[in-house]
């Protein structure tokens, strides 16, 4: 089973940094999930939020700055605020980390709330230039981004994320149709709307099924039953431990 640290090794370390992806280096996993959007100047950095305030001490929003004013940003949390690998980090400094590892990583595109033009091709391009192509996988709950990353570069794997509101507005058999049109090689759901019938569906349909956010032993214990196919946990330690010994 692939297991991803989300965010990095978030639950022991501040969230998608480069101090919590070097964390993650050592602990036998399959790879790590971080969270890509777009600045104003156009370089892509990795934060999960749309907006600034939860995790350092700036206000407004990733769009609407640029990056040197992301950079001179410190964390919140008083343990880490001046450590240098603390920082917001560039796609492409995540990536020169990754290329020499054996680690896959899962790329998210926060784009369902907040557009950013052209950020896929953006992404397919910096990972193209680190030949990177075979070692990252693109997920979004935007299927249209899904859609554009498959036209514009096949080689590289995608992933539809499905949460709770996504399955309450389509039935399984929309979003397994969804996951086709978009030529996806794995479906994302939330443990919240994973069941065995959603498991069997998508591994009838060709699909790889891993599941997001997993922090629980109860609720890993029961993935595993299920025979998912990975799952994404900030405890990638613990649950590593739980599912490979």
């Amino acid at each position: 089973m692939n297991i991803y640290a989300h965010r990095g090794n978030s639950g022991f370390f501040p969230e998608n940094t480069m101090y919590a992806f070097k964390k993650s280096l050592d602990l036998g996993i399959y790879g790590i999930e971080i969270d890509v959007q777009k600045t104003k100047d156009g370089i892509l950095v990795v934060h999960h939020d749309e907006t600034l305030g939860r995790m350092f001490d700036g206000k407004g929003s990733i769009k609407k700055s640029t990056f040197e004013q992301l950079r001179e940003l410190n964390l919140k949390d008083e343990e880490f605020k001046n450590k240098a690998d603390c920082k917001i980090p560039t796609l492409e400094e995540v990536l020169e980390f990754i290329k020499d590892t054996d680690l896959t990583l899962n790329i998210e595109i926060k784009n369902n709330k907040v557009r950013y033009k052209n950020i896929e091709k953006d992404i397919l391009d910096i990972v193209k230039q680190y030949e990177m192509e075979d070692k990252v996988v693109i997920s979004s709950f935007n299927y249209k981004s899904l859609k554009r990353i498959s036209k514009l570069n096949s080689k590289v794997k995608t992933a539809y994320l499905v949460g709770p509101l996504t399955f309450k507005r389509r039935n399984l058999k929309k979003i397994l149709k969804i996951c086709k049109d978009c030529k996806c090689t794995y479906i994302h759901p939330s443990c919240d709307v994973v069941n065995k019938e959603f498991v069997a569906e998508a591994h009838k349909r060709g699909l790889l099924v891993q599941v997001y956010t997993v922090n629980s032993v109860t609720i890993m214990k029961k993935l595993i039953k299920l025979k998912v196919d990975g799952v994404f946990t900030n405890y990638p330690k613990i649950i590593n431990t739980l599912v490979n010994g």
